[in-house]
């Protein structure tokens, strides 16, 4: 494939010009043109990506996952949780605070 020589592009660029007179009906058009079929590229590729996440099987029910979990480590989650919910208790009514600022 030979390559296009100077002569051949300039050419072709001189065919791009805008000319002697302003055409904003024109640019407008392509403007509008160019962001509708944007919006419509967005919106068929929404619509594929949500048709894909619909195809994807939702996990197990909790009924179904719950015989396999461990009733120690629940126990030890839920001691956590309320050791948080006892130092938040002390934070609001216990613990005293001096505000530098005042």
């Amino acid at each position: 494939m030979n390559a296009p020589s100077a002569s051949s592009v300039l050419a072709r660029l001189r065919t791009l010009r805008y000319g002697n007179r302003p055409q904003p009906q024109r640019d407008w058009f392509l403007l509008i043109v160019i962001s509708a079929i944007l919006f419509a590229g967005g919106a068929a590729w929404s619509y594929w990506v949500f048709l894909q996440a619909n195809q994807v099987e939702a996990p197990a029910a909790a009924s179904d996952s719950a015989a396999g979990l461990n009733p120690a480590s629940i126990d030890t989650v839920n001691a956590v949780f309320q050791k948080r919910a006892t130092e938040r208790a002390h934070y609001q009514n216990d613990y005293r605070f001096v505000d530098p600022s005042r």
